[in-house]
């Protein structure tokens, strides 16, 4: 017998809606000429080399940031529908001749609501960057769910929430109780999908808003706005609040076995309900799926290496012509080559060690997947999953005293060794940041190869240990990557000084070459 989670979603897929953007015979279709096309894949290749994202974010950026310059920067109205696809489809977010020329219609309605929407602000609000960016982020969001339509993974989400929300028990009293099931929500998405703010951001502003997708309606558009800076931070609020990322790490199994559920519904859609009841095509499901996505997410972490590699080697060796080397010809009046090859050689192979030397998953996991998900569609009631409160006591004073006395002693240690090799201090602080954010890189992208691996309580010493003297230099790559991430002097260049000008080229280019399509018709 299902259980009442997943019967709940074998009835939504049931009756869910099809895709919207489907062209039919005799539809103008839109086309972008192959140069142009190649020539944009190849500028956003390097644009998301220099960008380090996580692959299932880039489309949803791409959207956002051809939007904001196009509407903030290059003062465009509600109109910019075409020209924001045309760039999709050079950039190939979008194939090529898939969109049909009327849906640019009903894209320009939706930006055409964002923009009412920042116009209906109290005033000074809408010059406001904070609340521009953050529904700029929204819009972005909806016109990615219009082109890439199908409530799947929301309803996989939904089954995952109403699973495990009655087994949570929050004790801290720094959390409120009423917020408790939004961070369930969020931690659901999170661990599921790998959900970023600007994606969580736009399913909160639905939950606020529940008649948003689709409003056409100018009145009712114009009566969000002198609430809309309070609904946005309040949304920002619930992001930051730290009770989802404690939920994160405990929902980890759940996570593996509804990404298996979410696969079968991706594979059977409507009549996924026919094989999650049958025992037999269930099981030679998961097993198939998981032998060939082992070897899937073992080539993707080795590719998603290559890329920070060649990432972190390209800014090291910027930075190494920008600082070090001004530092010590004008300072120290001396070149000291050992620094400079260790700060720009160093951090690159490290990073590759620590992610090429990930194993490879095998029968044991998917034995323990089978059993989860086994339990997950037959039975509502799982294990409680506690978050203690957090007690301030004599023991708890010493902890974050040892804490602090092992990241002095790991940074020390570190420290101490560069100053032997004539390492100066612009040198050392290079070095201590970028091996911190390479460790923060190793961690994501091996947690990444881990994906579909069971975890358990009974850790061994030898990673116990591994992970106490690692902590401090990951816990500050993390802090680093967070604080950071909007200070990249590429992308600066990139998206504000070569962009617009590349930009206008490939599209005038693009027009140019109809131009002469159109002229070479007229001769025949």
């Amino acid at each position: 017998m299902l259980s009442p989670s997943i019967v709940a979603l074998t009835e939504k897929l049931k009756s869910q809606k099809k895709a919207h953007i489907t062209a039919t015979n005799g539809d103008s279709l839109i086309n972008v000429n192959r140069i142009t096309e190649k020539a944009g894949a190849l500028y956003e290749k390097v644009r998301y080399l220099v960008d380090y994202k996580d692959e299932r974010h880039i489309r949803r950026s791409a959207i956002e940031r051809i939007a904001k310059r196009k509407i903030v920067f290059e003062g465009g109205n509600d109109a910019i529908g075409m020209s924001l696809v045309q760039e999709l489809i050079a950039g190939r977010y979008l194939a090529n001749n898939s969109i049909p020329e009327k849906a640019i219609e009903e894209l320009n309605t939706i930006v055409s609501k964002y923009i009412t929407l920042v116009q209906s602000l109290p005033e000074g609000l809408p010059k406001m960057p904070k609340y521009r960016n953050a529904i700029l982020s929204i819009m972005s969001s909806e016109i990615e769910s219009f082109f890439f339509s199908g409530n799947e993974d929301d309803f996989v989400a939904d089954a995952f929430f109403a699973t495990v929300a009655d087994d949570v028990r929050v004790s801290d009293l720094q959390f409120s109780q009423s917020e408790v099931p939004t961070q369930v929500n969020i931690a659901c998405y999170r661990s599921l999908l790998n959900s970023d703010d600007e994606a969580l951001r736009y399913k909160l502003w639905n939950k606020h808003n529940p008649t948003w997708v689709g409003q056409t309606d100018i009145a009712q558009i114009q009566n969000i706005g002198p609430t809309c800076p309070n609904i946005l931070d309040s949304i920002q609020a619930s992001l930051e609040n730290p009770l989802s990322l404690k939920l994160i790490p405990k929902l980890n199994n759940h996570a593996i076995y509804f990404s298996i559920i979410r696969e079968l519904v991706h594979a059977y859609g409507a009549e996924s309900e026919r094989v999650i009841s049958d025992p037999e095509m269930r099981e030679r499901f998961i097993k198939d799926y998981l032998e060939k996505n082992y070897k899937h997410q073992f080539s993707k972490a080795r590719s998603s290496a290559v890329r920070a590699v060649l990432y972190i080697f390209c800014t090291k060796i910027v930075i190494a012509l920008a600082m070090e080397v001004p530092y010590q010809i004008y300072v120290i009046k001396e070149i000291e080559y050992i620094p400079i090859a260790t700060n720009v050689l160093v951090h690159p192979i490290v990073l590759m060690f620590m992610t090429l030397t990930v194993g490879k998953l095998g029968d044991e996991n998917t034995k323990k997947i089978l059993q989860g998900v086994e339990k997950i569609i037959t039975s509502e009631s799982g294990k409680l999953i506690r978050i203690p409160p957090i007690t301030v006591s004599i023991f708890t004073v010493l902890f974050y005293c040892l804490y602090v006395f092992l990241f002095m002693i790991v940074f020390g240690v570190i420290i101490v060794s560069l100053f032997k090799f004539n390492f100066s201090i612009v040198s050392i602080f290079l070095f201590l940041c970028f091996l911190a954010l390479i460790s923060y890189f190793a961690l994501r992208i091996r947690h990444s190869a881990n994906k579909w691996k069971v975890t358990q309580e009974n850790d061994k010493i030898f990673g116990i240990m591994f992970n106490l003297f690692a902590l401090p230099i990951i816990k500050t790559g993390k802090w680093l990557s967070r604080k950071f991430s909007s200070i990249n002097l590429f992308v600066f260049i990139l998206d504000f000084i070569i962009e617009t000008p590349f930009k206008f080229v490939l599209n005038f280019s693009d027009a140019f070459v109809s131009f002469l399509k159109e002229k070479q018709d007229d001769v025949y």
